[in-house]
């Protein structure tokens, strides 16, 4: 995984079904992406979630996965360290071809940050 335990870390996984599970995450503020984006006042880059999202996916299935297609991707708020430490990842899985169709947000109890429709492949 390129970013566990290091943009973020797994606190808990609650399985819904065998292809849906939301992960609640810590979002590590000590992070050296934050470097760049940005000192002093730090803003969580769009593609960590994106890769975010898809290493919680290989979580779930247990397979390892790249993206083939990103048929929609919203970033709905402004999502940092401080306004949100800690981050639900919610995913659905559909097996399709060679791989999955995903749908997932990154979201709190406040807000969501992001929403994701995109197909995974098997690499």
């Amino acid at each position: 995984m390129l970013l566990e335990n290091k943009f973020y870390r797994v606190l808990s996984k609650e399985r819904e079904s065998e292809l849906s599970a939301r992960f609640h995450l810590a979002i590590l503020p000590e992070c050296d992406v934050y470097d760049g984006h940005f000192p002093n006042e730090p803003v969580c880059p769009g593609v960590c979630n994106i890769e975010t999202i898809k290493e919680c996916c290989m979580l779930l299935c247990g397979e390892s996965l790249r993206y083939s297609a990103i048929k929609q991707c919203r970033l709905t708020a402004l999502a940092t360290p401080q306004v949100c430490p800690e981050v639900d990842v919610t995913i659905n899985l559909t097996p399709c071809c060679n791989g999955y169709m995903v749908q997932a947000t990154v979201s709190d109890d406040k807000q969501t940050y992001m929403l994701l429709k995109g197909q995974l492949d098997k690499s």
